[in-house]
């Protein structure tokens, strides 16, 4: 990796948002962590710091991470703000908040908080840490919220939370935090009546998918959804086109019902999806009984954002690149890699006024490109001008090497300073 010798414009920017929350020295770090996790080929601790021209033991950069003294709740509570503050100057009002868990996979047993946890996308047990997440969705803005690392009872000594009980603390906190979503979106796992009336309770809409084995009141006898759906006629289908993200569009075959679900008398409104007549349904049901299917399926179909931001926090932003030992290390991690997307989404004023466009034409891996392509020009500007002074290769890449402020006095400095420099 080339040295860095400056931040691209994306964390500078965040610099004037998040940057209270630290000392001086601190906020060099976290510049320079946040760089790295968007530039570095090597998203470990040791990786970004050898990336910085001069830069000191990796240690000290270990224990920004996780020993220092900055608050964890004040650097929650300005990555809000940063957030609201972005979709109101966006005008955005009435997303979706989805619900959703990853798994950050590990190989070291000795990591605090490390379990073994079933991956539904690899289909088997695997070593890692195991995240719940929130996450906002509307038009083409696509921000992680928040997280909490969920640990398993045997290795919790006291308060052990379920998932289910995370997830319904961290969709408090966004609305203490007046995150402006309107419905909650949400896969099977998730749905259950404590869900759900819980999510009501705080004045919001639902949208979840459903599985085949629920029972519904047909009359007085309790059926499965699934028998319930086999005896529907398929003329009473109707199709629903959804346009893809590559532009193509899907035809699904939607029947829509308002139910009552047996076990807690809850009516609510199912859709039987079919991707194909000749295969299996699926289904999703709602609490407003008075949306259509395209109003209740087109905020689910926002459900995909989540997983897209999972793909591409572990591809290009090292979501499971870090080796910290304590649980309170690798929480600042993964929080500098929510502040990290979010800076990449919301970031800079001109990316506004690209609006929709820009962000259907720029994936986070292109913006972290792009970032990393900033942080190359200031490199070869910075060589250029060291050029115009020095003429020898071997001594303008010692003036690289050397401390950031130390080379701004180069560059700004004359002759005297640069025979200094030379003598080094």
């Amino acid at each position: 990796m080339l040295p860095i010798v400056s931040h691209p414009s994306v964390v500078s920017f965040g610099l004037s948002a998040l940057g209270k929350v630290f000392s001086r020295p601190q906020l060099r770090h976290f510049a320079n962590y946040i760089t790295g996790l968007m530039v570095c080929q090597n998203r470990t601790v040791e990786g970004i710091n050898n990336s910085f021209p001069a830069h000191l033991d990796q240690s000290a950069l270990n224990h920004f991470l996780t020993d220092s003294t900055w608050s964890d709740d004040e650097l929650d509570k300005a990555r809000y703000g940063f957030v609201n503050a972005r979709l109101k100057e966006l005008n955005f009002e009435g997303g979706v908040l989805i619900v959703d868990d990853t798994i950050a996979h590990k190989t070291g047993k000795s990591m605090e908080g490390v379990g073994i946890h079933f991956d539904t996308s690899e289909g088997r047990y695997t070593l890692g840490h195991q995240l719940v997440t929130t996450h906002y969705a509307r038009g083409w803005v696509s921000v992680p919220l928040d997280f909490e690392v969920y640990i398993k009872r045997d290795k919790m000594e006291e308060g052990f939370k379920t998932k289910l009980e995370l997830a319904r603390e961290l969709i408090q906190k966004a609305v203490d935090r007046n995150v402006p979503f309107s419905s909650v979106v949400f896969d099977a796992w998730y749905f259950n009546h404590d869900m759900t009336s819980f999510i009501e309770a705080l004045g919001k809409d639902w949208v979840a998918s459903c599985k085949g084995n629920r029972h519904i009141l047909v009359g007085r006898r309790k059926v499965r959804l699934s028998e319930w759906a086999a005896g529907l006629r398929r003329e009473l289908l109707r199709p629903m086109k959804f346009k893809r993200a590559d532009g193509s569009t899907k035809v699904y075959y939607v029947y829509e019902k308002v139910v009552t679900f047996a076990k807690h008398h809850q009516k609510v409104k199912v859709f039987v999806t079919y991707e194909d007549l000749g295969g299996e349904p699926s289904f999703f049901c709602t609490n407003r009984l008075d949306w259509g299917k395209s109003e209740a399926l087109r905020r689910y179909a926002k459900r995909w954002e989540i997983d897209a931001f999972y793909r591409d926090a572990k591809q290009n932003l090292g979501l499971e690149e870090y080796e910290l030992r304590k649980l309170r290390g690798v929480r600042r991690h993964l929080t500098m890699v929510f502040i990290a997307h979010a800076l990449l989404e919301l970031g800079l004023k001109r990316e506004a006024t690209l609006g929709k466009l820009a962000a259907c034409l720029e994936t986070i891996g292109a913006k972290c490109r792009r970032a990393g392509a900033e942080v190359l020009q200031s490199l070869i500007q910075t060589v250029l001008k060291l050029g115009e002074k020095v003429r020898n290769a071997k001594q303008i890449l010692g003036m690289l090497l050397s401390s950031r402020a130390q080379l701004r006095k180069i560059m700004r400095g004359g002759a005297a300073t640069l025979l200094t420099a030379l003598r080094a």
